[in-house]
């Protein structure tokens, strides 16, 4: 091609303006033109080529699929141009390409994963991914970690197909640079983009299980708190992958065991929640029993995020217990001993509530069922706040359960319902928002069951919604939504009056049903 460098911006400038075009032979011509130009041209391109970069990447979401094909080809003929030296500063302009064009999608989806279409093509990432590599290998510290983090971006925009022939290339680096001593950003970015990429690319990282076990267990003894937590979910993640599981989380008992720092504690206990979740079938009675004795020592804690990190372990942990077992672990969370300080108190009543909410059809048809719920009736009327409102939430993880399966044994629905109503009533406010925020989940997932206790309930919450503190008031008109069924016609706003005021009931009304995200609602809590 004879281009002098006079006529290189020219040339630039319109093969860009093209690009751009409403007509897709147009765009796909262009695309096809500054490829075969980067890849011939003897001239100095390297100031023309992040403007190619960017509208390439972009164009990678083009709605004509051959435009997409094209596109992806000029692009690797253009990064394909650059010398290898340079390429880490292209970092930077490949990932907020990529965030342009995943914006860009985002806007022509409803819901769903967002992928890019160019990034779904077969060999998808060859283009961009040597950028990413160098920077990772060679740059600096704030370079490797923008590098990790752009990785992670992109691998979330890619099909796990189109992944899968990468998975190896990517790994291998990220577990090198994660080994060296950089500062904890580079580490935490590391962990970050790894997550993603056992989530997306399963079981093609089998041959990285033991060094990224290795590499998330000596993480987990890191001095920073967002390296510990990045590394602990990785490795519940990863432990899905894994055929066996015992000598895991026999390793992670020991850990946890001689650990002195409680930042470390907690991290251990994360991953063994992560571990118990994602492969808790694969864990043998036998450990499993040893990690019961274990978390109930722990849940006894002085230190608050011991006793919650721990009960949340033994909620998950409780599904994988036979029923005698199960029996035993909930007498010796329930039966009180002579003295019992608070943080005993709240951390059995927290295991209690964890164990409901992960297994409440086990603890109902249990043999000690009787004498749990004898410890919650004495938890919700305990001394101490906390302990209140940790039982009022388990006696809502109860009842919702009750309510959604019907259940009709003993300490059944009409029982148990009375004591969360007296909740609503309670001198803290945090046991009042808790006591409505489970009422709530009741009325969302059975609210035919609740119509006939309006009698005592209605009143109960017509105060909520008059009380001085404003988290209550606002957990009120989410309870008296679904409660009252405000959404469900007018003759429901109507009846609702008997308990609430008119313009009460018209106003929550308006409230969109499914806005409880961002609430403690008790089915998710």
């Amino acid at each position: 091609m004879v281009i002098d460098e006079e006529g290189l911006y020219s040339l630039i400038a319109e093969l860009l303006k093209s690009l751009g075009d409403t007509q897709a032979s147009v765009r796909r011509g262009s695309a096809y033109l500054s490829g075969f130009f980067f890849k011939n041209s003897k001239l100095d391109l390297l100031d023309e080529s992040p403007n190619l970069v960017t509208t390439l990447i972009v164009m990678l979401t083009d709605p004509d699929s051959a435009t997409v094909q094209s596109s992806w080809e000029a692009l690797g003929c253009v990064i394909g141009s650059l010398p290898k030296d340079i390429l880490p500063t292209y970092v930077k302009v490949v990932r907020d390409a990529v965030s342009t064009a995943r914006d860009k999608e985002r806007r022509k989806r409803k819901g769903g994963p967002i992928l890019i279409p160019g990034f779904c093509l077969p060999k998808a990432l060859q283009p961009v991914l040597p950028v990413f590599l160098q920077g990772l290998m060679s740059g600096s510290a704030e370079l490797r970690e923008q590098a990790a983090e752009g990785l992670g971006e992109l691998i979330d925009v890619t099909s796990e197909n189109a992944l899968r022939p990468f998975v190896v290339p990517i790994t291998g680096p990220l577990i090198r640079i994660i080994g060296d001593r950089f500062p904890w950003q580079v580490k935490s970015a590391i962990l970050s983009t790894l997550g993603i990429l056992i989530s997306k690319g399963g079981i093609a990282l089998k041959p990285f299980l033991p060094q990224l076990q290795t590499t998330f267990i000596k993480c987990l003894q890191d001095n920073t708190r967002v390296v510990r937590s990045s590394s602990a979910l990785a490795l519940g993640k990863l432990s899905a992958l894994s055929t066996r599981v015992d000598p895991l989380v026999n390793d992670l008992l020991s850990n946890l065991q001689v650990a002195s720092e409680i930042g470390v504690k907690e991290a251990i206990l994360v991953a063994l929640q992560g571990v118990s979740k994602y492969a808790g079938k694969s864990i043998t009675a036998s450990v499993i029993n040893r990690v019961l004795v274990v978390l109930q020592d722990l849940v006894q804690s002085e230190d608050d995020q011991i006793r919650s990190s721990a009960a949340r372990a033994m909620g998950i942990v409780s599904q994988y217990v036979e029923d005698t077992e199960l029996a035993s672990l909930l007498h010796a969370l329930s039966v009180p001993a002579s003295s019992e300080s608070l943080a005993v108190r709240h951390g059995t009543i927290l295991a209690l509530s964890s164990v409901f909410r992960h297994g409440a059809s086990h603890v109902c048809g249990s043999s000690a069922f009787p004498t749990v719920v004898d410890c919650l009736k004495s938890r919700l009327n305990d001394d101490k706040v906390p302990v209140r409102e940790t039982a009022t939430k388990a006696l809502g993880c109860l009842l919702v359960y009750q309510a959604q399966s019907h259940y009709s044994g003993t300490y059944n629905f009409s029982e148990l319902l009375p004591f969360l109503s007296s909740s609503l009533r309670d001198d803290a406010s945090d046991v009042r928002r808790r006591a409505l925020g489970g009422l709530k989940s009741v009325a969302k997932v059975n609210a035919i069951t609740v119509i006939s206790y309006l009698p005592t309930l209605g009143p109960a919450i017509a105060e909520c919604l008059r009380d001085a503190s404003t988290p209550v008031r606002l957990a009120a008109e989410r309870c008296a939504l679904h409660v009252f069924q405000l959404t469900k016609g007018m003759e429901n706003v109507q009846a609702a009056q008997k308990y609430i005021t008119g313009l009460d009931a018209r106003r929550i009304a308006k409230q969109p049903e499914l806005s409880d995200s961002s609430e403690d609602d008790m089915v998710g809590a």
